[in-house]
């Protein structure tokens, strides 16, 4: 394992250094300090910390996010389920086996190309990116929870193929071009997705391929969980002063749109039913909040029809 540990064995390797840039100034090459506990941008002299492996660039957590309920204490449970799919005491997400069986079998993986996880929580999708891609997959996953990351390098370590990233999708701390392929399963929580998918294609060496439930128009729906009418009440659309996650759901048109607006094209668009009856409703860990099952062909999450699709987008002069 190459970079400089810190006390607690950990380390920053210089693969990851070598993506890495300042949220400051924007400049790449940023310089571990104070035993591997601290980067410096050598061009702003900007310091960042690192804790347990896990370099942290960011400006503001979850909860300077309205729109995100990752910081909730009833949220916060789904991360139990998280840990234990990491560990194997819990079988591999759908989603995750799904994912890596596109990217194998469409051929937009191949072996030694560099995969960023957004949203990855716990990397929990390691397993299936290990399995049935390779097992010594070139892998980083970043996500706004750190806790969910720390149990992420204590399952699965940190070195030159296996880095966690505590950071926000919306401002990634990485050189342009610094993945091959960047892998998305979150974006239909975000408000603006022009920012948030731009983001992703800049830092895109190949390919942004994105999973994300379609519809026949688009929908902005906000699932609110406190169900208290005292605490609550009346609920507006417009309001922003409770606890709620959206959901974002696009038609096949709208996306064909806003990828040709940030210069990409997708090359494919596919529909995804490669997954096996679930139910995490059942789960412990999904006590009192919304949680997806299959019903028939679909999986649905409450109210909600999720109708999963994958969209592959070639970065503009990149493919």
């Amino acid at each position: 394992m190459s970079g400089l540990r810190t006390s607690a064995g950990a380390a920053v390797a210089e693969a990851t250094l070598a993506r890495l840039r300042c949220l400051d100034c924007h400049a790449g090459g940023l310089l571990s300090e104070a035993r591997g506990e601290r980067l410096r941008c050598a061009a702003c002299g900007a310091s960042f910390p690192v804790n347990g492996g896990v370099p942290s660039l960011l400006r503001g957590g979850a909860d300077s996010q309205p729109w995100n309920p990752w910081d909730l204490d009833q949220v916060q449970k789904m991360g139990d389920s998280y840990y234990k799919r990491a560990k194997g005491e819990l079988p591999e997400k759908e989603a995750s086996k799904s994912f890596a069986s596109f990217l194998a079998r469409t051929g937009i993986y191949r072996p030694g190309a560099s995969i960023l996880d957004l949203g990855a929580a716990t990397g929990h999708f390691v397993r299936s990116f290990r399995r049935l891609l390779d097992d010594e997959v070139d892998y980083t996953g970043l996500d706004i929870t750190a806790r969910y990351l720390a149990w992420g390098a204590e399952i699965f370590g940190t070195g030159a193929r296996t880095a966690f990233v505590h950071a926000d999708v919306l401002d990634m701390p990485f050189v342009d071009d610094a993945y091959d392929i960047v892998a998305v399963n979150l974006f239909h929580f975000f408000p603006r997705i022009d920012a948030a998918l731009g983001e992703a294609m800049r830092v895109a060496r190949k390919w942004v391929v994105w999973r994300q439930p379609i519809g026949p128009c688009n929908y902005a729906v906000k699932v609110i969980y406190d169900q208290d009418f005292d605490r609550v009440g009346v609920i507006t659309p417009e309001r922003e002063d409770f606890d709620f996650s959206l959901y974002m759901i696009y038609s096949r048109p709208y996306l064909e749109g806003l990828v040709r607006h940030l210069g990409g094209r997708i090359d494919r668009f596919e529909r995804d039913t490669d997954f096996a009856p679930f139910d995490n409703t059942a789960l412990a860990e999904f006590d009192g909040i919304p949680a997806t099952k299959v019903v028939g062909d679909m999986q649905i999450n409450g109210a909600l029809v999720l109708d999963w699709h994958y969209l592959a987008i070639a970065c503009p002069g990149k493919e």
